[in-house]
């Protein structure tokens, strides 16, 4: 991923700030995160990393493999 795609993410207002934290927190951590986890990190309740994983997921940013987010490699 390049800076001009991280960019695009980080300016796309159709994002809240909260859902692109989220994408920024899936993109450097460590290792894979399920909602819990996030959840738990982030200091947010389990309907609202719902709601931020769901906008990411629409836009293709995020993708669900064996309980875990990935985030998408953009293009």
């Amino acid at each position: 991923m390049n800076a001009q795609q991280i960019r695009q993410v980080l300016t796309d207002t159709e994002l809240t700030a909260s859902t692109r934290l989220v994408w920024a927190y899936l993109n450097l951590a460590d290792e894979p995160q399920n909602s819990a986890s996030l959840g738990k990190d982030l200091g947010f309740s389990h309907s609202t990393v719902s709601r931020h994983v769901g906008a990411l997921k629409d836009r293709g940013l995020l993708r669900r493999a064996n309980g875990v987010w990935l985030p998408e490699t953009l293009r």
